[in-house]
């Protein structure tokens, strides 16, 4: 079931490009936007996909930087300073430093 989509306030340039593409596509005004927008959406999803790749590809690879592991153990730090307090996040901190120095 197919709904209807108004669009407001759409400048002149705008319209007047869409009905270029549409006639150059043999396509009603309808159907460019339909496709317009479809393809812009297809795009976004598959830029994301990229991007996701690229970090799964990293994460497997082994190749970790430096920089992101320091930020994200600071990032760590300051959330658990937040949620438990100045006093006792400094405590899990020191006692997780210890562990890991046992280990």
């Amino acid at each position: 079931m197919s709904k209807t989509i108004q669009i407001k306030g759409a400048p002149e340039e705008l319209r007047v490009l869409l009905t270029a593409s549409a006639a150059r596509n043999f396509r009603s005004l309808n159907q460019e936007a339909l496709a317009r927008i479809k393809m812009r959406f297809d795009l976004e999803a598959l830029l994301a996909a990229k991007i996701e790749q690229k970090w799964i590809d990293e994460a497997m690879s082994g190749a970790f930087r430096r920089t992101s592991v320091k930020k994200l153990t600071a990032i760590a730090d300051k959330v658990k300073a937040a949620a438990w307090g100045d006093e006792s996040a400094g405590a899990f901190l020191a006692n997780a430093q210890e562990n890991e120095k046992v280990s």
